[in-house]
C-alpha cells in the first residue's frame, strides 16, 4: 500500500514537474526565472541582515539571533535529509528535461534554496509583518523557479519550505 503511494506521487511529481519545464523556452521569463532562482543563492541574506542592523538595531537584536538559530538548525537538517534520500534530480531522470541553472549538487530532496528562502519569508514576516506579502511572494517564486529551471521536482520545493519555516519558527521561539 505505502509503495503504491509513493509510486503515485514520484509519477505525478514527475509529471508537474516536465509540465512547468515545458513553460521555458522564452527568452525573458527564463532570465527572469534565473535572476530569481539565483537570489535565493545566499548573498541576499547577509545583505538583509545588514540593512536590518543599519535601519532598525532594535529589532535586529531579535531577528538576527532568531535567524543565526533558524539557519544554524536549517542547514544540517537540510544536509541531513539530502544525504538519507539522495533523490536524483529531475534533468537526469526525466528525458528531455534539461537544466537551465547548474545545479548546485547531484540530489534535489529537499530544496534548499526554497528552505533558505520560506525561513527567511517567515522571520521577514513575524517581525516586520508589512513585508510579508513581499517576502512569501519572493520564497514562492524561488521555490517554483526551481521547478522550472528543471532542478527540483514539486515536492522537493514542498519539502524544503516546511523545512525553511519549521526553523523558522523555532529559531524564533529559542529567542523568545
Amino acid at each position: 500500500m505505502l509503495q503504491a503511494i509513493v509510486h503515485n506521487l514520484t509519477y505525478y511529481d514527475a509529471w508537474l514537474c516536465s509540465r512547468v519545464y515545458q513553460w521555458n523556452g522564452r527568452r525573458i521569463i527564463d532570465r527572469f526565472m534565473y535572476l530569481v532562482s539565483r537570489s535565493g543563492d545566499g548573498q541576499l541574506y547577509a545583505l538583509l541582515g545588514l540593512l536590518v542592523c543599519l535601519t532598525d538595531f532594535a529589532t535586529a537584536c531579535r531577528l538576527l539571533p532568531a535567524a543565526i538559530l533558524a539557519f544554524a538548525l536549517e542547514l544540517p537538517l537540510y544536509l541531513l535529509v539530502k544525504r538519507k534520500v539522495k533523490r536524483r534530480r529531475p534533468c537526469e531522470r526525466i528525458p528531455g528535461l534539461h537544466y537551465l541553472i547548474k545545479p548546485p549538487d547531484r540530489f534535489s530532496f529537499p530544496s534548499g534554496h526554497t528552505a533558505a528562502a520560506c525561513l527567511t519569508a517567515t522571520l521577514i514576516s513575524a517581525y516586520y509583518p508589512e513585508g510579508a506579502l513581499v517576502s512569501c511572494l519572493w520564497a514562492g517564486s524561488i521555490g517554483f523557479s526551481r521547478v522550472y529551471n528543471g532542478v527540483h521536482y514539486p515536492t522537493d520545493v514542498l519539502a524544503g519550505a516546511i523545512l525553511g519555516i519549521a526553523c523558522a519558527q523555532a529559531g524564533m521561539r529559542l529567542v523568545g
